[in-house]
């Protein structure tokens, strides 16, 4: 009964669906702040749990939905809520607390809260656990630099990472993963709005508890912190510069280390206390910009080590020697987790007792990185006794500068409709190694206002090792395992896709030998989605190259890149597949014409062999003349203008009576 009605909202509200997202609502929307689909709460069964609201809202029903049961949760209270983010600033929104059910099973759960305007949503908001997390071992994956809203390597940062819900899945099912954190840079320009919107829908199906915090690309033309919490970074990821997660026997505390690239003071002395407030708990401190430049071991003084610590740190040196002064005394601290330099650098830092402390940190997921390096992620095995080892599933030997997963090869990407009634992945893995893909773990979540056996698998089912299929009240959910060991395609849609794309060209630029010549083509599909656009380039009718077209940050747009050698007549025909495998063809035409060729002068014409006399030459044609208008008078211009003044003033009189 509790889903049949979420389920019928879900309906009502399924035209706007693909548009909604948690904390993503209008300005005059409430939405939940806390906990996040990146800073999860944590609860027993019978415990009571605390919910942010941004606005004030009166609430009807509330439950916990997962892929293993649902509950409904008691309200226990309602009031004003403060939440500290720093010392000049205080976020307040309204406060619920909600009573957990004693037969709510193991899970993580989305939160839903319907409300007297309509419904409230959080994916992966709230972790149930009867033993309080893991103990004495937590495998974690670390991702760092995701940078959504920039492009590199011919592909969007936004849509490239969608490979990663694939590997993810698949590590947390298949290699034990607990947890997965996110240390800054998540969005190339943090006043980018849509790229966190693309972050979210991206990063909120991964199937385990996820932890995020800032990078300096986070704060870029954000003008200070309250909106950075209230508008961009806060409203769409997590409010707190600093927080502390405890799961289990670990803690795990994040610190912003801002633009310049070190903490203020403020977050050092709160972190000091936060670690000596839980000695009993293995600490892992995350932050965006690392503490030291290179691996290696490292061991001395603070002054003694200072040439080796990063720039940022070593240039605030009050903040750097803090810091490592924190980690020396607190022997409970096992671990630093960071990104920033987009390659590997894992260090470790010998205290003075011989006890060391393991600063890892990891390339950049999707964007540049320095000569020898690659995208990817980290798979850590951390002990509550201090250990910490990186895991290459492949069986890759570790090295301090090559311990990420190499996801360069791992070509495996989702596309939606628009309304997510047909959800596609399609992969080719050639080259991959780091990881089995004979089960990989794809999500296919899908648009709630069809019934579920509304659905189809298309696509090359001979991958499909098994489905487990989930009604998860706003939506179903799809879990595919696929053996990807050969190229393919897979889409669940309610609907078969038979119309091909649309493809518009632009008006060619000037054209020239030797110089980039730059297409941006819309390719529009009301189906499935596009699979991919291509060209073949004709010189004179002969083919001469054929190009893959770049996808852009915007879903419709794909860029072509040819740089013209010769002089000649060219065809470039244009072609777009889309993911049920229609197509369309497009043909942009245009001559480069050779210069000196072009200025040898023209011959005149021989003499008539006949002696006719030549044609009289064709009298050029008269410019057309615009008809004459009339001149209007200037009396009647000054009595329109006196008119509409009296109008006005009539107008506003009656207001004023009213």
């Amino acid at each position: 009964m509790r889903l049949a009605a979420i389920a019928l909202l879900a309906i009502l509200l399924a035209p706007v669906a693909a548009a909604y997202v948690p904390g993503v609502a209008a300005a005059s929307e409430p939405y939940v702040v806390l906990p996040s689909y990146l800073l999860p709460a944590l609860a027993r069964p019978g415990d009571s749990i605390s919910v942010m609201v941004r606005g004030e809202v009166s609430v009807r029903e509330a439950l916990l939905v997962s892929t293993r049961s649902s509950h409904s949760l008691s309200l226990e209270g309602s009031g004003r809520a403060e939440l500290p983010i720093d010392p000049t600033y205080t976020l307040r929104g309204q406060q619920l607390r909600f009573r957990v059910p004693q037969d709510a099973q193991d899970g993580v759960y989305t939160l839903i809260i319907r409300h007297e305007r309509g419904v409230m949503w959080m994916p992966n908001a709230v972790i149930v656990d009867r033993t309080g997390g893991p103990r004495e071992s937590i495998r974690v994956v670390h991702v760092t630099d995701t940078h959504f809203g920039a492009e590199q390597g011919g592909l969007p940062n936004n849509f490239k990472h969608t490979r990663y819900v694939a590997l993810l899945n698949t590590l947390v099912e298949k290699h034990g993963v607990r947890l997965v954190v996110y240390t800054g840079d998540l969005i190339d320009v943090g006043s980018d709005v849509l790229a966190y919107r693309d972050f979210f829908s991206a990063v909120s199906q991964v199937f385990a508890p996820q932890l995020a915090l800032t990078g300096n690309h986070d704060w870029s033309q954000v003008p200070d912190t309250r909106a950075l919490v209230e508008m961009y970074y806060g409203r769409y990821v997590v409010p707190l510069l600093v927080w502390n997660f405890s799961y289990g026997d670990f803690m795990f505390v994040a610190i912003d280390t801002k633009l310049e690239g070190y903490p203020e003071m403020w977050q050092l002395d709160w972190l000091e206390r936060t670690v000596a407030g839980s000695p009993h708990r293995a600490v892992v401190i995350l932050m965006h910009h690392p503490y030291f430049s290179q691996a290696g071991t490292y061991k001395g003084k603070p002054d003694e080590i200072r040439g080796s610590v990063y720039s940022s740190w070593r240039t605030a040196w009050e903040q750097g020697r803090r810091f490592i002064e924190i980690v020396e005394k607190h022997k409970n601290i096992v671990a630093v987790l960071a990104g920033h330099v987009h390659r590997d650098a894992d260090a470790i830092y010998e205290r003075a007792d011989g006890s060391r402390v393991y600063f890892i940190t990891t390339v950049t997921s999707n964007h540049g990185y320095p000569a020898g390096y690659y995208w990817g992620v980290k798979l850590l095995e951390i002990k509550k006794s201090g250990e910490v080892r990186v895991i290459i599933p492949g069986g890759r030997s570790y090295s301090p500068t090559a311990g990420s997963i190499n996801t360069e090869s791992f070509l495996v990407f989702e596309v939606k409709d628009s309304r997510s009634t047909a959800v596609s992945w399609f992969w080719n893995v050639t080259g991959f190694t780091d990881m089995s893909v004979e089960e990989v773990v794809l999500p296919f979540y899908l648009n709630k206002s069809l019934p579920m056996d509304a659905y189809r698998l298309f696509g090359s089912a001979g991958a499909v090792r098994r489905i487990e299929r989930y009604d998860l009240g706003l939506y179903y959910l799809f879990k595919v395992y696929a053996d990807l060991r050969s190229p393919g395609k897979l889409t669940v849609a309610s609907y078969e896709d038979r119309q091909p794309p649309i493809v518009r060209v632009p008006s060619v630029p000037s054209v020239a030998i030797n110089r980039p010549l730059v297409l941006t083509l819309e390719v529009l599909d009301e189906g499935w989605g596009v699979e991919r656009v291509a060209a073949e380039v004709k010189i004179n009718g002969k083919a001469v190259a054929v190009l893959n077209a770049l996808r852009t940050v915007e879903p419709q747009q794909f860029r072509l890149v040819y740089v013209p050698k010769s002089y000649g007549s060219y065809e470039i025909v244009i072609r777009a597949v889309d993911l049920a495998g229609n197509s369309r063809e497009a043909t942009i035409s245009f001559i480069i014409e050779d210069p000196e060729r072009a200025a040898q002068p023209t011959p005149s014409p021989a003499p008539s062999p006949t002696g006719t006399a030549p044609a009289e030459p064709v009298p050029e044609p008269k410019p057309t003349e615009a008809p004459v208008r009339p001149r209007e008078s200037p009396l009647v211009n000054v009595l329109l203008v006196l008119l509409v003044v009296l109008v006005a003033a009539g107008i506003v009189a009656f207001l004023l009576r009213r």
